[in-house]
């Protein structure tokens, strides 16, 4: 398949653009930067020069191909026109397109409420933290798009060697510093390996189904103190948890910290029966292992 990638150079991004590059798909990617621009290049991905904001100056080269898989979004100021202005575009063109065309969007798992001890799925309806509300109204707009074919994959936090969750940990033991979190102790996160994830979105772009929404969260929830004390016991060094509190100068919808003080399970019983989903890592301990280096 002809692909056209946003994000790309992202944590998921990278990992998505190896898993299809590996299964022999032909990817365009679209880049802000010249650093970005030099990471697709190196992992075989055909370049275009863009902002994602501005649709009008990439989006034919998009539709030119089978599908779009779309993974950028700054959740500053301008992600919500950014959205907003990539709906816009799907909306007046897919309609009359006379050949397929597949979107795999990006949602996220704090769409979602807090839901423990009962784990959530796809059935849960929305309930967004604020910096999110924008993507639940760009996805309620996507799914009545007459002629799209369209897939949603919501991401549990998403771990890889150099960022998210276990990383950060990590980097706080090497440093003697706290890690600080709004999370209490007690607080529970799903979490995905990048790699992990990335399957996820090969298969979810492969699929036939017309209208999909999966879930990835190879881990339903680990708590964050449990989580800590493995990723201290992997570094060999001690790592206190810090609750920080809510920043005064950030407004709601721009503040995307507050996922993190969210207690959730998620289920990707769908993931794994619509698509055949296997993820390597299952539990929090295979997954710091796999992530931190142990001191030498």
């Amino acid at each position: 398949m002809n692909i056209f990638l946003t994000g790309g150079s992202g944590t998921i991004g990278r990992a998505v653009l190896i898993a299809l590059i590996g299964r022999g798909h032909r990817v365009t990617a679209l880049a802000r930067s010249d650093a970005s621009a030099g990471l697709l290049q190196e992992a075989g991905a055909r370049v275009v020069r863009g902002d994602i904001g501005k649709p009008a100056d990439w989006f034919d080269i998009a539709l030119a191909g089978d599908a779009l898989i779309h993974l950028a979004s700054s959740f500053d100021a301008d992600a919500q026109a950014a959205e907003a202005a990539l709906v816009e575009a799907l909306a007046q063109t897919i309609p009359g397109r006379k050949t397929p065309f597949r979107l795999v969007h990006t949602g996220g798992i704090w769409l979602y409420p807090e839901n423990p001890p009962v784990p959530l799925d796809e059935t849960v309806p929305f309930a967004p933290i604020p910096a999110f509300t924008h993507v639940a109204q760009a996805i309620g707009k996507l799914e009545a798009i007459e002629g799209l074919s369209l897939a949603i994959v919501h991401p549990a936090l998403v771990c890889a060697p150099d960022s998210g969750p276990v990383a950060d940990m990590a980097r706080a033991a090497a440093s003697g510093e706290p890690f600080a979190t709004r999370a209490e102790a007690g607080t529970l996160w799903p979490l995905v390996e990048a790699g992990d994830l990335a399957e996820l979105y090969a298969l979810a772009l492969g699929s036939s189904r017309q209208r999909l929404r999966v879930i990835g969260s190879g881990i339903e929830a680990v708590a964050v103190g449990d989580l800590a004390a493995l990723v201290a016991r992997r570094r060999g060094a001690e790592l206190r948890l810090e609750r920080e509190t809510a920043p005064t100068d950030t407004p709601p919808d721009l503040d995307i910290a507050a996922g993190y003080a969210l207690s959730q399970r998620a289920s990707a019983e769908s993931a794994k029966r619509l698509l055949g989903w296997q993820p390597r890592f299952t539990d929090a301990e295979s997954l710091v292992l796999a992530l931190v280096d142990a001191p030498a």
